[in-house]
Parts: structure tokens; C-alpha cells; sequence
């Protein structure tokens, strides 16, 4: 007696969990293989579109026939196994060479005879050509919902899905963890090893399931795929056709910090293990040949060097902590200094309206320009005076910043205050800078001096410090600036220095981290 296999098929997962077409497929080969009298060895379940070849266990049914282990197959129909040529040509080769017996349960096909064949390939390329037409009708309602601005897939961390046919939203408990790694990445202080950690600690968790209620630590090649995602920005890009769209979701971070991160990404390296903990490892550099130097121990002392050949810098830790401790001195403030910073800081707060209505009328500005430009490259596409291609690139450049100063004009216009809280927290930092040094342990020391200091320079046993504004001007309040004549008073040079300071903070992304608040 004749052992055969049976072979069903659904096209989706999903399909295959509601077990309703499998079933029917099931019920439907027993009642067909009871009336012929055929013996079903073994049944194979495939949850696979049959489009393109590669099925895991239409291949395995395929081999084990080859060898041998049945005489023949049953399928429910000549659409389950022929959605593709490469797959139907291998089973009526095995047909018609091979003499394995192919069933069609709900279909009277004779393989048998010409005409029998005949009828099975119309039908199979009838299917193939049903593949071929929903694959392209497929293509052009994902590629016609991203020309839309909307991702027709899954949302990303930190952010939800909302249905079909409407924009991704910012997750309210997951976008800010997702937006402080951006932040905490573009400093260039965290390996992708340690970024984990901290989001976990933070709070980041992966999609939940039923079976992970509580979500898991977000892993490493995930966070890194997040930090590359352009949809943070208000991007949607198709990798497979390098295409980019401009979506209609609102952008959880700003382009320029995408771009920062996309730097860090590019130039960092594998963190290398350190073993000591020196406090100024890696922030003093050679002034020849632009190395950081190496700390190293020697009896007892702790020496940080230059290892080129050509460079003799050498310096002790004591001298360095004397010298960035002398400039941390002359940041001190005095009692009367403090009071009067306290008290612009009230007048600041004050008269910050006037300051929000001056950068919505610069916002209002930019984005007419922005504006009278997509009109122009219309009118130069109509006129044909660029093609279609560089046209909608172009299109795609103009349509982003105008978003991107959508966005912060809408930041302005609802009151946001980002800027003056970024602005005061920058000046408290002022005020106390020279304490948190005193008083900071490691870590807080290494912070507070990267966040003073921009460089330190060593040549030979000397060492250059340059210090970052404002705090390269504080040191001056006492000789003036540029060789002339102290300040009057101590009210003029404050005015004049948290005055030029604001305007640089205005003009700075709240991601920035320059003045290491």
C-alpha cells in the first residue's frame, strides 16, 4: 500500500494561530484521501507564503519524497503549493519522471494524461500570476501610505501605534527614556554596552507580551538600530530601495542631535578595559602630535605622558591638580557677586517674553524663505528645468527644515521655556563651580572639568588650560577684557556677560551639550 504525505498551507501567521483555514484544509484531505482510499503517513502544516521559494517544510517534504519515505503527496489545492515556478516545476517533475502520485483534494486534476497537465499548469500560473499582482498591488499601498507621511509598519520604541491609516504617536512613558540615549550618546562618553545599562535603569523595556509582563532590558544591537532609526526626526527610509519619505508623526528629537549621534556611531570604537581609575585620563592632550596622554604609576607618583617618539611631555598628577585648581579659584564668586546674579536672573525671567517674540518673528522668518523656495523649485519643475529625481530630493531637504523650524516655532509660540530654564541652570552652574570641584568625588570632578574647561594642552612639563565661555571671561572680570580697564562695577560686567551668554543658549538645541549642563 501506497504511504502518502499531506501538505497544507496558510499565508500568514496569523492565519495559522486562528487554526479555521488549516482545519478546513485538514478536514477536507481526510474525507478526499478516506474516499480513495489513501494512507496518510504524516501531515505537514506550513505557516509561509508560497511566493518565493525557501518554505522549511514544503523543502523537507520534497526531500524526504525524494528518498523515498512516501509514494505520494496531497495537497488541497494547486494554489497551496504553486505561488511560485521554481516550486511547481520541481513537483511535476517528481510527477511525471519521479512516478510519486500528486492529489489535489478539491480540485479533479488527472496528471495523469496531456490534458489533465495542461489544466494543472493554467491553474498553477493562474496563482503564480495572483502572487505576482498582490505583491504589486501590496508595494503600492505601502509606498502610497509613506508618499502620505505614514509608516505603515509597527511602531517604533517610544512610540505607539494609533490604527491603520494615522500617525505614530510619542509614547508618553517610553519617548523620553528613548530621547535622553540620543542625548546620553552624542556626549561620546558611552559605549553602546553601558547606554544599555542605563536605559534600563532608566526604564527603557522592550515591547511587552503576555508572556513578559514586565517587558525585558533592551539590548545592544536594538538600542544601536534606535540610535540609526531616522524616524526619531520625522523620517521614514525604506532600506531595500533607499528611499526616504517625510512623515507626518512628530519628531521626538532634532535633526542636528540625529546627526551628532550618527558621528558618534561612525567613529566609535570598542571601549577598551581600564584598569585604573587616574583622574585625568584622557582629557589632557599633547601639543604636538594631538594624543591624549597615558597615566602611569612610578614609585608611588602617578605621571601622565606622551608615548610618541617624538615628544618628551611628561607631567605629575599633583602638579595638574594645583594648576586646574588655581583656575577653579579664580572662578570663585563672592558673596556680592552671587547676590547680584541672583538678582538678574529675576529681571531675566521678567522680560523673557520679549526675548520668546524676537526668535518666533526670526522662526516666522526662516520659514516664508523656506516656503517661497518649494514654490520656486515647483514652478522649475513645471517649467522642466530639473527633473523628477532631483526635484523630489530637493523637495525632501525643504520639507524637513521646515518642519524642523515648525518645530521650534511651535515650542516658542506655546510657551515653552526651555531655553530660559537651560539658560538659569547654566548660570547656578556658574555659581558654583569652583565648590563642585572641591567637594566632587571622581566622576563629579571629571564633569565639572569637562564642563570649564575646552582644553589642556601639555608641551614638555607645562600644561595650557583653556577654559570654555563664560567661564573664560569670569576669570577676567577683574583686569577687563582685551587689555583694557577693570569694569566699573561689578553690575556692568555681569550684565554684559550673562547678556552674550543667553544669546548663545538661544541659539543652541536644548540637546546641545556644550556648556555640559
Amino acid at each position: 500500500m501506497t504511504n502518502y504525505f499531506a501538505y497544507i498551507r496558510v499565508s500568514t501567521l496569523k492565519q495559522g494561530e486562528s487554526g479555521v483555514s488549516l482545519q478546513e484544509q485538514r478536514d477536507i484531505m481526510q474525507r478526499y484521501a478516506a474516499h480513495k482510499g489513501l494512507t496518510i503517513v504524516r501531515w505537514f502544516e506550513e505557516m509561509e507564503t508560497a511566493s518565493k521559494v525557501g518554505r522549511p517544510l514544503f523543502n523537507q517534504m520534497m526531500a524526504l519524497i525524494k528518498k523515498g519515505s512516501a509514494g505520494g503527496v496531497i495537497i488541497h489545492k494547486v494554489d497551496r503549493s504553486a505561488r511560485n515556478r521554481l516550486d511547481w516545476a520541481e513537483l511535476m517533475e517528481l510527477a511525471q519522471v519521479g512516478g510519486i502520485d500528486v492529489h489535489f483534494a478539491s480540485e479533479s486534476l488527472d496528471l495523469n494524461t496531456a490534458a489533465g497537465m495542461f489544466s494543472a499548469d493554467i491553474q498553477a500560473a493562474m496563482a503564480v500570476h495572483y502572487s505576482r499582482n498582490l505583491s504589486e498591488e501590496t508595494k503600492k499601498g505601502y509606498y502610497g501610505r509613506l508618499k502620505q507621511g505614514l509608516c505603515p509598519s509597527p511602531a517604533p520604541l517610544g512610540y505607539l501605534n494609533n490604527g491603520r491609516a494615522k500617525p505614530k504617536t510619542i509614547d508618553p512613558l517610553q519617548g523620553p527614556i528613548v530621547k535622553q540615549a540620543f542625548l546620553l550618546y552624542a556626549t561620546g562618553r558611552y559605549s553602546l554596552i553601558r547606554l544599555v545599562e542605563e536605559l534600563y535603569k532608566g526604564g527603557l523595556r522592550s515591547r511587552t507580551t503576555e508572556k513578559q509582563a514586565g517587558g525585558r532590558k533592551v539590548g545592544r544591537t536594538s538600542v544601536a538600530a534606535i540610535l540609526s532609526n531616522p524616524f526619531y526626526i520625522g523620517v521614514l527610509y525604506v532600506k531595500k530601495t533607499n528611499r526616504t519619505f517625510v512623515g507626518v508623526h512628530q519628531p521626538l528629537i532634532s535633526r542636528d542631535l540625529f546627526e551628532k549621534v550618527q558621528n558618534v556611531l561612525a567613529g566609535k570604537s570598542q571601549p577598551r578595559t581600564q584598569k585604573h581609575c587616574f583622574q585625568f585620563s584622557r582629557l589632557i592632550t599633547c601639543s604636538l602630535c594631538g594624543r591624549s596622554l597615558v597615566a602611569e604609576t612610578h614609585k608611588g607618583h602617578v605621571y601622565y605622558r606622551c608615548h610618541s617618539k617624538h615628544s618628551k611631555t611628561i607631567l605629575r598628577e599633583q602638579e595638574i591638580a594645583e594648576h586646574i585648581s588655581d583656575c577653579f579659584q579664580q572662578l570663585r564668586l563672592s558673596s556680592e557677586e552671587t547676590s547680584l546674579i541672583d538678582l538678574m536672573l529675576g529681571e531675566v525671567k521678567q522680560n523673557w517674553e520679549q526675548h520668546v517674540a524676537e526668535n518666533a518673528k526670526a522662526e516666522e522668518l526662516r520659514l516664508a524663505l523656506i516656503q517661497a523656495k518649494l514654490e520656486r523649485l515647483t514652478d522649475a519643475y513645471i517649467d522642466g528645468l530639473v527633473d523628477k529625481t532631483e526635484c523630489e530630493q530637493k523637495k525632501t531637504a525643504l520639507t524637513l527644515e521646515r518642519r524642523e523650524v515648525e518645530r521650534r516655532l511651535a515650542d516658542i509660540q506655546s510657551g515653552d521655556t526651555a531655553g530660559l530654564a537651560r539658560w538659569s541652570a547654566i548660570v547656578e552652574r556658574i555659581k558654583v563651580a569652583s565648590l563642585l570641584y572641591e567637594t566632587g568625588n571622581y566622576e563629579e570632578k571629571r564633569q565639572i572639568v569637562n564642563c570649564v574647561m575646552s582644553n589642556l594642552l601639555a608641551s614638555n612639563k607645562s600644561l595650557d588650560i583653556t577654559l570654555r565661555f563664560p567661564f573664560s571671561e569670569i576669570v577676567k572680570r577683574n583686569e577687563g577684557q582685551s587689555g583694557c580697564p577693570p569694569y566699573a562695577d561689578a553690575r556692568t560686567f555681569w550684565t554684559e556677560l550673562l547678556s552674550g551668554f543667553m544669546v548663545l543658549v538661544q541659539k543652541t538645541e536644548a540637546g546641545d551639550t556644550m556648556f555640559c549642563e
